[in-house]
């Protein structure tokens, strides 16, 4: 049978709508799903109440998307009596939408069969998802709530542990959150305290302790050997007497220790003399990391830097990991190759005039709605302070309220108030980044090879998702590549035009 998941949603001023009240909505969402064969268990019914539509930041709402991500998670729609109760723009309810579609979720709108799913709709859906804030915001609700009381337990959530430790079966478990916890791994646990103790000396420089741990074969997970920036990192990591970082929280764990904490202490204090503190390997940004295939066997390539010793040159190269010698090509030059074959792609000019107009009815909701609640706001503070003045009023003039009755009241008009202010201000930063979204999604309507150029690393990575799934390398050569299955429709129906010929060296 398939599985559907109900959103449900008033905002105070709909409390008293029987219309749409809560239980109302419910049975009509339960009837569609009956009379279509879907079936919704009771935790998948999503509610938040008292939550206005102008905005994407509802808890339920938030739960919803991140269980509709989870891959061992079953879900085939998500049912909801009208699109209003999912969002009040057409901003957010194309990226509510963009989401859902990307998992092959339908989305049903009981009382609006009729909604766009053609390619034009779905590719500004798309747009708009790949640049908006809002995905990175529900990314962490996919953090289950499981391991964040895992974490109040004590025991690391986290997956691979510091070095010289491991993840163990635990042999008195007392339930299902500490069947799996953290132990010594007896065979590294010696060499990082050893390297503890040398370093805490003062005689050894990071590299130094780098370099004793490569000599005894100790790796971190990726496999490949340690930096001193990775050593400095393990010196910080508090992780080694007993603390751990989870969703920004520090919590007491219950792992063993084998480093005491005068001796983390004294590695501290080296590390600042030494001034290594301040050490920052650089990130290796690979950009095209995923997208490029060698064309000689196929395989997928992979990304790596490098010094070579000689002369302390630094080289940042993709490479065929199957034909190794002979595969080594340039960051860089694959990087400026790819951007110069985004500038082959061309937009018509009805497509354009498509985005101009769903850009347009975006920009125009989304004033009247910041109106709107704007104005709901300024009337919700008037009473606030009103009742501030009234409450000042009975106890410095006529003396009617206690002093504790003062505070308890105060205390809450106060909060109120200061919740008010914040919604305000949410209110504008999330009008500015709706403006900063359009900006990007009409900069790629409008000339996409000048958009990517523009983009920030991130940016690209999402741009690079939305127009291709691969690019084909031979001999340090960009020879070919695959378009996206979501570009196919569009290149048919002449919105969108690649130009293959005199692909770029």
């Amino acid at each position: 049978m398939k599985i559907a998941f109900i959103y449900r949603r008033v905002s105070t001023e709909e409390q008293a709508d029987e219309g749409k009240s809560i239980e109302t909505q419910e049975l009509v969402c339960r009837k569609w799903a009956k009379d279509n064969d879907y079936f919704i268990a009771p935790e998948n019914v999503f509610t938040d109440e008292g939550k206005s539509a102008t905005t994407l930041n509802r808890p339920a709402l938030k739960d919803m998307l991140a269980k509709c991500q989870d891959d061992n998670i079953k879900v085939d729609a998500v049912i909801v009596q009208d699109t209003d109760r999912l969002a009040r723009n057409t901003f957010d309810h194309l990226t509510i939408k963009a989401i859902l579609e990307k998992r092959n979720i339908r989305l049903i709108s009981v009382s609006q069969p009729m909604i766009d799913n053609s390619p034009e709709g779905n590719l500004v859906d798309t747009i708009i998802a790949s640049v908006n804030a809002f995905q990175s915001q529900i990314t962490g609700r996919k953090t289950s709530k499981v391991l964040e009381q895992k974490a109040k337990m004590g025991w690391y959530p986290g997956g691979t542990p510091p070095l010289g430790y491991k993840n163990v079966d635990n042999l008195t478990p007392t339930g299902t959150l500490d069947k799996r916890i953290i132990g010594i791994e007896e065979e590294t646990m010696p060499y990082i305290k050893k390297s503890f103790e040398m370093y805490a000396t003062g005689n050894y420089t990071v590299q130094q302790i780098a370099d004793y741990l490569n000599e005894n074969k100790i790796k971190p997970v990726y496999g490949r050997e340690i930096h001193e920036s990775y050593v400095a990192r393990m010196y910080r990591n508090e992780f080694y007497i007993g603390k751990f970082l989870w969703n920004n929280e520090v919590y007491e764990g219950k792992h063993p220790l084998f480093i005491t904490k005068s001796l983390f202490m004294k590695v501290g204090t080296v590390l600042d003399t030494h001034n290594q503190f301040a050490t920052r390997k650089r990130r290796h940004d690979f950009l095209l990391r995923g997208f490029l295939f060698c064309q000689i066997c196929g395989s997928q390539m992979w990304a790596e830097q490098h010094t070579k010793k000689t002369n302390g040159n630094v080289y940042n190269q993709y490479f065929c990991p199957q034909c190794r010698k002979g595969s080594y090509v340039d960051r860089d030059k694959l990087e400026a190759a790819v951007e110069k074959t985004f500038r082959r792609i061309q937009i018509s000019d009805a497509y354009v005039q498509h985005v101009l107009t769903t850009a347009k009815r975006i920009l125009e909701e989304d004033r009247t709605n910041q109106d709107t609640e704007t104005k709901r706001l300024t009337t919700e503070k008037v009473k606030v302070e009103r009742g501030m003045k009234e409450a000042e009023d009975a106890r410095f003039i006529t003396h009617t309220l206690t002093e504790e009755a003062f505070n308890r009241i105060y205390s809450r008009y106060e909060k109120e108030l200061k919740n008010i202010e914040d919604v305000a201000a949410n209110l504008k930063k999330d009008h500015s980044k709706s403006i900063a979204v359009l900006q990007k999604v009409l900069r790629l309507a409008e000339n996409i090879g000048q958009a990517y150029a523009d983009a920030d690393f991130l940016l690209k990575k999402n741009y690079l998702g939305i127009f291709f799934k691969r690019f084909i390398i031979k001999e340090g050569k960009l020879v070919k590549f695959d378009l996206t299955d979501e570009l196919k429709p569009l290149i048919k129906n002449g919105s969108v035009r690649v130009r293959t010929t005199g692909l770029p060296d």
